[in-house]
């Protein structure tokens, strides 16, 4: 009889912790516990790094855009976080562990998979607000994290899905769904 297979995920740790979110975002407990939830119940193990936006800057930091994080010293922090979670991931797959993929949350300047065009405020820096134009999701710019992330595992050879949980959207929305498919293509055991 064949064994189970045993199948690991990264997420960022505000789906987890909504404490981590920015103070005046407000926290969104039942979408963890519906997340977190989805993934036990199907025995998927999380790994969870440590939110780079609060061991920098703090539970009461101001909302910003992407382009405030995009410095030398953020990113070497954001390193420095993913140095225990790559060694869980190389730990998991050496024992025959499958990385499913990583989970990043819609519209976060680090984390984000989409990060599109933002509105610029007085002073030409980037705010955390989307632009209202259609179709200002840039698919190929991630958050900073989601970013270093992506190029640890490649520097490892690892492939997954970056999937986005849009929790911008209601849960009964199109995007919301399309998102638990997506979730579901990426856990559900492989033949």
């Amino acid at each position: 009889m064949p064994r189970k297979e045993r199948r690991i995920i990264l997420i960022c740790q505000c789906l987890v912790n909504p404490y981590c979110r920015v103070h005046i975002l407000g926290q969104n407990f039942p979408l963890s516990r519906e997340v977190t939830d989805y993934l036990l119940q199907r025995n998927v193990g999380i790994i969870q790094y440590p939110c780079p936006e609060t061991t920098a800057m703090g539970l009461m930091r101001n909302p910003q855009g992407r382009q405030q994080y995009d410095s030398v010293f953020f990113r070497t922090h954001c390193k420095e976080l993913l140095k225990i979670p790559m060694l869980m991931v190389r730990e998991f797959l050496k024992n025959r562990y499958r990385l499913c993929c990583f989970i990043g949350l819609e519209n976060s300047p680090t984390c984000g998979i989409h990060w599109g065009k933002h509105k610029v405020n007085r002073y030409g820096t980037e705010s955390p607000m989307p632009a209202e134009e259609p179709g200002g999701k840039d698919p190929a710019l991630r958050g900073i994290m989601a970013e270093i992330l992506e190029e640890e595992l490649s520097r490892e050879g690892i492939t997954v899905p970056f999937l986005e949980l849009p929790a911008l959207s209601p849960p009964d929305s199109d995007k919301r769904r399309r998102f638990w498919q997506d979730v579901e293509a990426a856990v559900s055991p492989v033949p």
